[in-house]
């Protein structure tokens, strides 16, 4: 079936033009509203180009039964946001040395890193040690509060006025567009996890993990990629961190809300080996693929803290040229390469 194949780079299309259209309606409302935009960046547009992730989890779960393309997609897209933070920063790096990053950002990553540390006791942990509250997974409840209070904790105002730029939109023009918007993304996203099934068929020496990674990890995290390059090429990189690791975040979110669930729709479902899909631990499938996405995902997400820290606290990464190329550099070309060696393995 060759149509797949252009079919699929269309949709791809149509929902990287449907996240910049959103990602303008958030910035018109930031102008037109006194919502901070490190709270847009952030939160609304984190949420806004993360869509995707949510609206081919969903399908996956209830349309395709296919749980570990949630795995794939959501570990392979915080890990895959994560490089390419890193690396746009090494491409912006001339304006980053001068930029200015709120504090707050390190505890967002913070956050993620330590979400990764509780999906690894749930992917890991003998079944015998997994923490239960009826049928769900207590890590997916803790990953889920926590995502919840770094929202709460969000920095919901600009530590500097922000220049006021006249929108002849009006706030409900604004709002039925970013809701019309939003509901063409979620087909877009459905479709894409149809599409990736059908690729999947189409190439079965991909795994689900795998199919999911790549052809949807990687696709749904385009909107996140293409946004954040528009604002760090604005200067704007308290915004453009806060999209990338806030969509990280909620990504992670997304996973723990998928388990609650993926735990009713598969726990004890036999498959045709007469293997258990998901025994004992809700979608937290552990195999080659969720190590590799866990312990690569960890290692991207300290290079990005080491980074920030290195920016925030070091007054020579400001100052001196070359320390600011060599320290982002090192660091994002090692991104990149942790990150290749996840499918050369």
């Amino acid at each position: 079936m060759w149509w797949i194949y252009p079919v699929y780079l269309v949709d791809l299309v149509v929902m990287v033009g449907l996240s910049f259209f959103l990602g303008d309606l958030v910035d018109k409302l930031d102008k037109k509203t006194k919502i901070s935009g490190a709270f847009i960046g952030g939160v609304l547009l984190a949420a806004v180009t993360s869509l995707p992730e949510l609206f081919t989890a969903l399908p996956s779960i209830f349309l395709v039964n296919e749980p570990e393309y949630v795995v794939g997609d959501l570990l392979g897209s915080i890990v895959f946001d994560m490089v390419c933070l890193l690396l746009e920063t090494l491409i912006f790096v001339k304006n980053f040395r001068n930029a200015k990053l709120q504090k707050f950002h390190l505890v967002n990553a913070g956050a993620c890193l330590l979400m990764f540390a509780f999906a690894a006791y749930a992917f890991f942990a003998p079944k015998e040690w997994q923490l239960m509250l009826g049928d769900i997974n207590f890590v997916s409840i803790l990953i889920f509060a926590l995502y919840i209070v770094t929202l709460i904790i969000q920095p919901k105002e600009s530590e500097e006025e922000d220049e006021k730029e006249e929108i002849k939109w009006s706030v409900k023009k604004i709002v039925v567009w970013f809701v019309i918007s939003a509901i063409l993304l979620i087909g877009s996203s459905v479709a894409l996890t149809y599409l990736t099934k059908l690729i999947q068929i189409e190439i079965p020496v991909l795994s689900g993990s795998i199919a999911g990674a790549l052809l949807l990890g990687i696709g749904t995290s385009i909107p996140e990629i293409v946004s954040t390059a528009q604002l760090f090429k604005k200067k704007n990189y308290d915004a453009g961190f806060g999209n990338m690791i806030g969509s990280c975040t909620f990504d992670f979110a997304i996973f723990a809300l998928s388990d609650f669930l993926t735990w009713h729709q598969y726990n004890n479902h036999v498959d045709s080996n007469g293997e258990f899909i998901i025994s004992q631990r809700g979608l937290y499938i552990a195999n080659a693929d969720s190590i590799q996405f866990e312990i690569f995902g960890a290692i991207v997400c300290v290079l990005t803290i080491a980074l920030m820290l290195f920016k925030i606290f070091s007054k020579a990464f400001e100052k001196k040229k070359a320390l600011c190329y060599t320290v982002t550099s090192v660091i994002a070309i090692a991104s990149l390469a942790l990150y290749l060696l996840i499918y050369i393995i």
